[in-house]
């Protein structure tokens, strides 16, 4: 085992985007012990850099009705009632404090006033965003997500003492004790700068690894969006839950070809004149919902929009139209939001009209846990996008980045209560069995294939946004799932690997193949076994939503090396379908 370096925490944080960062400086803040893994680069990978524009919490101050209460009732109702209300509840009551954290440790959140000594005293700006039935979301221009990023990972540099970041190392594995209580040891990671195998033990891991949108052709997270997180808790024990529900921003580009799945934040502009047509001109919205148009849930747009590609009234590029020339002040929009509408103005994309398609944006499924985002697993916590449970079958505009903070701190302090626990180093024996896996899988005299990582994933992402996206119904599914299972077959003895040991993203990619083909089957058999339509989740063969048979999860665990599947009613204590909201 000369190639094996240990090393130990009390906490180990897989992930340092907002919920990581954010998990962390909890733990930190109560003496436990972290190291922060990422298998990016501090602060410039992950998916919270792009959340442009609005963090979601009913303060009141742009409308004195709100209240969490309120945010509570929007997210429910959204969520179509699938979404886990205990959770919620946490969520809208926790989301304003987070704001106050954020603002000290340096995000400078657009507000009238300076008030220093008192933050609750501040006047925030808060945007309008539909559904949200009130202006609660708090923001930075365009870039609110960067802002966020930049401010935790200075204050978890203000830890360095309890936080150890360890960038370059990508985990594969969550290690349990044999024992009977078969509490979490801790975890194996690659270490990408020197090739070694890593083993970590931990008295908890927290899971703050993002979602899984690079599963789909097109998509604007970010590319390290694989499941990984997913794969590492099903793996361990733990369950899976709401993989069906993926979300798909409704504008995103299509043209040019450089833009390709970069969103266009303009939940805000509805309101103001911005509107949809299709190639025939035809303003779509308005004529199905004539007393909203273009102002609906993301879910519905994307649909729409959608339907108007399958249908043939798609624009050259195989979109429809993003039109502003009925928005008054369309140059002080314009410049108010750089992103959206004067950077593209770099790639030759000028004007008041774009070319835009549905891009995979949120995975709302993940990780079962509770409200102190805990998992089955004793000592395995999930917080952020890798989690399920908030968000139901859709989600509000905001409510990721709050969800972030809010249970990534929950996180971390439930998870520093465990540092005084007396845990075994990870056995011998199980380090020798991983190590011979990873020489089995990166023998370059063995791993024998002939085609890339990429050559798989590029199939495998087709088929997911053909076949498990917008749009769904059973023979497309089905398919699917067939072609899933040959690729994955295909893979197992016709993959190449590059030999090499120092940053071999051969090896990663590899890694990250295997996790989405499995997150993929799971959303596809999730999709078939669904028999209704619900929030993000569209089956042209079961165009309605059934409350009678389907206000259920479906549940994913791995259970003797077989994957298991079943089905548990909604828990609705707090409010139910057809109550006033």
């Amino acid at each position: 085992m000369k190639n094996i370096r240990k090393d130990s925490c009390d906490v180990l944080v897989i992930g340092t985007g907002a919920a990581g960062c954010a998990a962390a400086i909890s733990a930190a803040e109560r003496t436990a012990k972290v190291i922060l893994a990422n298998k990016g680069a501090f602060g410039r990978s992950g998916t919270t850099c792009l959340g442009s524009v609005i963090y979601a919490a009913a303060l009141g101050h742009e409308d004195g009705r709100d209240s969490p209460e309120y945010h509570f009732l929007d997210t429910v109702v959204e969520g179509r009632y699938i979404g886990n209300q205990e959770l919620v509840k946490v969520l809208a009551e926790e989301a304003p404090r987070t704001v106050y954290d954020l603002e000290r440790y340096g995000v400078a959140w657009y507000k009238r006033g300076n008030n220093r000594i008192n933050p609750s005293e501040y006047n925030y700006y808060q945007l309008p965003s539909p559904p949200h039935r009130y202006s609660r979301g708090v923001f930075n221009d365009e870039r609110t997500g960067r802002e966020m990023q930049d401010a935790l990972c200075r204050e978890v540099l203000k830890h360095s003492r309890d936080i150890r970041v360890v960038d370059d190392l990508y985990i594969w594995k969550i290690v349990r004790n044999n024992n009977n209580d078969e509490r979490l040891q801790g975890a194996f990671g690659l270490d990408m700068r020197t090739g070694e195998i890593v083993a970590i033990t931990g008295k908890a891991v927290v899971l703050a690894t993002g979602g899984g949108g690079s599963c789909y052709k097109v998509t604007d997270t970010d590319t390290g969006a694989t499941g990984d997180g997913y794969s590492l808790a099903m793996d361990a024990g733990a369950e899976l839950m709401d993989m069906e529900f993926t979300q798909f921003y409704p504008t995103a580009f299509v043209y040019p070809e450089s833009l390709r799945g970069m969103i266009m934040a303009v939940s805000a502009l509805w309101t103001s004149g911005l509107r949809l047509y299709n190639a025939d001109e035809e303003r779509f919205m308005a004529q199905k919902y004539p007393d909203s148009a273009e102002n609906l849930p993301r879910d519905i747009l994307s649909r729409s929009i959608f339907m108007e590609i399958l249908g043939g009234k798609a624009t050259p590029h195989g979109g429809v139209w993003l039109d502003g020339s009925a928005i008054p002040n369309w140059e002080e929009v314009r410049k108010s939001r750089p992103r959206s509408f004067m950077w593209p103005e770099r790639f030759g994309i000028s004007g008041h009209r774009f070319e835009v398609a549905p891009t995979s944006h949120f995975t709302m499924g993940g990780v079962r846990i509770n409200e102190k985002c805990e998992t089955c697993v004793p000592g395995l916590y999930a917080a952020g996008e890798a989690a399920g449970g908030v968000h139901g079958g859709n989600r509000l505009a905001g409510n990721a980045l709050a969800e972030c903070v809010v249970f990534g701190q929950i996180a971390g302090t439930e998870a520093a209560k465990l540092r005084k626990e007396n845990t075994r180093d990870i056995d011998d024996s199980a380090v020798r069995r991983e190590e011979d896996k990873l020489r089995l899988l990166f023998n370059p005299e063995q791993a024998r294939g002939k085609k890339s990582s990429s050559f798989f994933i590029s199939r495998l992402k087709e088929i997911m946004y053909r076949s498990a996206g917008v749009v769904r119904e059973r023979n497309a599914l089905e398919t699917a799932q067939k072609e899933i299972s040959e690729l994955k077959d295909e893979a197992g003895h016709d993959l190449k690997i590059t030999p090499g040991k120092i940053f071999n993203y051969d090896q990663i990619h590899a890694f990250e193949l295997f996790n989405m083909m499995d997150i993929c089957q799971m959303t596809v058999k999730a999709a078939l076994i669904r028999q209704e339509s619900r929030g993000a989740h569209y089956r042209r063969d079961f165009p309605d939503s059934d409350n009678k048979d389907w206000l259920k999860n479906i549940i994913f665990q791995r259970r003797n090396g077989k994957l298991q599947t079943r089905t548990e009613d909604v828990k609705t204590p707090y409010v139910s379908p057809g109550e006033p909201s």
